[in-house]
């Protein structure tokens, strides 16, 4: 397993041999003007009000990086390849490795050479498939996603403005938000990560939203309830009614009823609720100044038949918690593939029940079903990597035979997006749409959306080879 960066840790950047160094993440925390002037920045180029300026700031006052020169972030400009491997050799405290390096552009005795050598001989690089590293090339936005997702272990790079895991560059200011994120992610011990879903439902709509999203992250269920319970008249919007005046009193704390029990054992906290009058209730702002979530992975939820999403009154209770991007739900149906999205820490049993998946430079995971043709398909992978030419089927798969016969465990169910399905024993499916049918589930892979899915896989667009594989791919581009 790879070393994991600790929240405490430092990651130390290049500050004299290269332009400041930058990294990966979960939810950049947007600075606010009353707090961050650009004195206290202490760049020309960096605005109080930019949606980095704390990142730039945490970065700085933790010496993970420097500017261009000592007036100038330069936000815009690029990150390349070797400063990331820098950074992370660097943090791991330079290790030495007797690992030949295999990359011809790559010569020794550079500011680089050893970062690169120890990061491929941790697999977590690979070149351009033609014997270069490319080392002073722009880290793309996929590749800067996939090399820290291979060291941490879990996504890293969600929510950053503009960062989508394409081929774009990644920006610095990105990286500074991906540096400050990544150094506050709940690390996972041996007995993994574990989710909390918290909710209030004062009438029973958030309820079935919260069992669903406790359902799909393997999360435990916290109901929050009222020591004073809310009455029909309570309720009464159109009246002076209680939740109208909490609504309306700052200092409103309604009494919860219970507690969470061990909160220091949960690495992330998804929190559920009503929208009264376009904000979180009151009862929620309670429960937040109860525990302190820092360093947890947090999202918030609502449901609604109408009014949009809000969570910017609650965040500041939790500033040192990685926010997540939330979420307004009208129904239970719509909760999968957003919680998917949020790259939440995996039970460790979880984890460990996985494949591999590569296409071109992209590697995904899937979590392993149980059943018996999933048994057959490990015994399969365990004689090497299995290399399947998929062509698309339907409009919503993409299908290959994998030149042998393996039992099926079929059932009836509704294929996703994501889901990797045995069909007739002799092949194998990628959905990147939905279909119903008697299927024998595989697996599911991690953390994508179905945009991700037709982007990577080319819905509609012709054959692609996929390799799937029981241990990390190495040897492609990244």
């Amino acid at each position: 397993m790879r070393k994991r960066i600790c929240s405490g840790f430092i990651l130390v950047c290049l500050l004299l041999t290269m332009p400041a160094c930058a990294t990966g993440t979960d939810r950049p925390v947007t600075g606010s003007a009353e707090r961050i002037s650009n004195q206290t920045v202490g760049f020309a180029d960096v605005s109080a009000d930019a949606w980095y300026a704390e990142a730039v700031q945490y970065c700085r006052e933790n010496g993970l990086m420097s500017g261009t020169s000592e007036a100038v972030f330069a936000p815009e400009a690029p990150l390349t390849r070797a400063m990331l491997v820098t950074i992370l050799w660097r943090q791991a405290k330079k290790p030495v490795v007797n690992y030949l390096m295999r990359f011809s552009d790559v010569p020794e005795n550079q500011w680089y050479s050893e970062a690169v050598r120890w990061a491929a001989s941790e697999q977590l690089v690979g070149g351009y498939g033609d014997g270069r590293f490319g080392a002073n090339d722009p880290i793309t936005q996929a590749h800067l996603s996939l090399i820290f997702q291979r060291y941490a272990g879990q996504s890293v790079t969600g929510g950053i403005p503009d960062f989508d895991g394409s081929s774009k560059t990644a920006t610095r200011a990105q990286a500074a938000a991906a540096v400050m994120n990544y150094a506050r992610l709940p690390q996972l011990g041996a007995a993994g990560g574990k989710v909390l879903v918290a909710y209030f439902s004062a009438t029973g709509n958030t309820r079935p939203v919260a069992e669903k999203a406790a359902e799909v992250t393997g999360g435990d269920l916290f109901e929050i309830v009222p020591a004073q319970p809310y009455t029909a008249a309570d309720l009464n919007y159109n009246t002076d009614c209680r939740a109208n005046a909490e609504q309306n009193d700052p200092n409103a704390r309604p009494t919860i009823a219970g507690a969470v029990e061990d909160m220091g054992q949960y690495d992330a906290v998804l929190i559920g609720y009503p929208i009264w009058w376009g904000r979180a209730p009151k009862i929620i702002h309670t429960f937040l100044e109860t525990y302190d979530l820092s360093g947890k992975t947090v999202a918030a939820f609502c449901t609604s038949g109408s009014s949009p999403h809000e969570d910017a009154t609650i965040r500041v209770y939790e500033p040192g918690a990685v926010w997540l991007e939330g979420r307004r739900f009208s129904h239970a149906s719509q909760v999968e593939e957003w919680a998917a999205g949020l790259n939440l820490p995996k039970p460790a049993e979880e984890e460990a029940d996985k494949m591999y998946l590569q296409i071109g430079d992209t590697v995904w995971t899937a979590a392993l079903e149980d059943n018996p043709s999933v048994a057959a398909w490990k015994e399969l992978l365990a004689k090497g990597p299995l290399t399947v030419d998929m062509r698309d089927y339907g409009g919503f798969e993409k299908v290959g035979g994998i030149g042998a016969d393996i039992i099926q465990s079929n059932r009836q169910i509704t294929a996703k997006p994501g889901d990797v399905i045995l069909y007739q024993g002799s092949s194998v499916t990628i959905y990147y749409g939905e279909n119903s049918w008697n299927f024998t589930p595989l697996g599911h892979i991690d953390g994508v959306t179905e945009a991700q899915l037709r982007e990577v896989l080319k819905a509609g667009g012709g054959g692609i080879s996929v390799t799937f594989s029981l241990d990390e791919p190495t040897g492609n581009s990244g």
